[in-house]
């Protein structure tokens, strides 16, 4: 074997080896996030410890600290991690609305929303969790994500969001399935299934795009 070849094996090895413990590190966190949503959208932030999260996540005990450092900033990681996934999905939905006349970009956005509610019903349970009492996590979420979304949405659709109208759409859009369970009971309906979903987005987008006629 050249010269050449040797050094460009050693340095592709050399990588490998790099690269197998940042990949095991992004795998720890990605499970420690996963189980940090699940539990405090279920218990809340005060009823949940560190070991327990450590122990639904399936890792070693102290891989909280190590990646996260405190509880409290695992916790903001989590709810930025949700958040992000539904600015994502909000732009890519304004990018499509954008060049609509401005009576029919509300609802595609609210049919957005429901979808992400279905997907991801821990947001709406974290929201119910934080949203009972005063606290730095209530501030944190407002001020860093929520406030952000009602001014792109004030933006794009020409409208001013009140009170009624966010909690309007927050309830019908997504109470559903944090209470998967009681809809299946009552109704013998898996709320979860993509013809629910669909007709509950349609429903719930008529609701709210009425409401602005």
């Amino acid at each position: 074997m050249s010269t050449s070849v040797t050094r460009r094996t050693t340095r592709t090895r050399q990588a490998a080896t790099k690269r197998a413990p940042q990949k095991r590190a992004e795998e720890t966190r990605e499970l420690l996030l996963d189980a940090g949503i699940e539990l405090f959208s279920s218990l809340g932030f005060e009823g949940v410890s560190v070991r327990t999260i450590e122990s639904t996540a399936g890792v070693q005990r102290g891989l909280v600290a190590y990646h996260f450092d405190t509880k409290e900033a695992f916790w903001r990681q989590v709810v930025d991690r949700v958040f992000t996934r539904l600015a994502d999905r909000n732009a890519r939905t304004f990018e499509v609305i954008k060049d609509l006349p401005l009576d029919e970009r509300l609802q595609p956005f609210v049919a957005t929303f429901v979808r992400f509610s279905a997907e991801v019903p821990q947001l709406n349970r974290l929201m119910v969790q934080e949203g009972k009492m005063a606290s730095w996590r209530m501030d944190y979420i407002v001020d860093t994500h929520v406030s952000k979304t009602l001014a792109e949405a004030r933006e794009i659709f020409g409208i001013e969001v009140d009170a009624h109208g966010y909690y309007l759409m927050v309830g019908a859009g997504a109470f559903v399935f944090s209470v998967e369970h009681e809809c299946k009971k009552l109704f013998g309906i898996d709320p979860m299934s993509d013809d629910f979903v669909n007709d509950h987005a349609q429903m719930v987008a008529g609701l709210i795009a009425g409401r602005q006629n």
